[in-house]
């Protein structure tokens, strides 16, 4: 009888023991390999390995790492500068100094504006 009754108190209790305290929101890498689609923190400054105007932008994020982001841009994504004032999208270049705004999560994440911030 004490038996079972440790054995009900361990079953009991395992399912306690083993369960997930953090629950995923989506905002993290969503492939193998390189990092697909992650969500940047609003305000986070990343700098620009490649670009392709209405297509995607791979970055690499500061203070993160040197692990390349790929994220797809929108449709009807914005190219500004730190003013706000409207830039050409061809005038981005590798190694500029960029905050990305984005909208959605996980496969559905997109940037609608691309905010290209003065070199230090």
């Amino acid at each position: 009888m004490k038996l079972k009754m440790i054995a009900l108190a361990c079953v009991a209790i395992a399912p306690v023991t083993f369960a997930q305290t953090n629950v995923p929101t989506g905002s993290g890498p969503t492939s193998t390999g390189e990092r697909d689609i992650a969500a940047a923190p609003g305000g986070e400054v990343s700098y620009v390995n490649e670009f392709t105007p209405g297509k995607s932008i791979k970055v690499t994020r500061s203070g993160i790492g040197t692990q390349p982001v790929v994220y797809r841009l929108a449709p009807n994504v914005r190219y500004v500068n730190e003013d706000g004032s409207p830039i050409d999208p061809n005038d981005i270049q590798a190694g500029a100094r960029v905050r990305l705004d984005t909208t959605g999560t996980g496969p559905g994440l997109t940037v609608d504006r691309v905010v290209v911030l003065k070199a230090k």
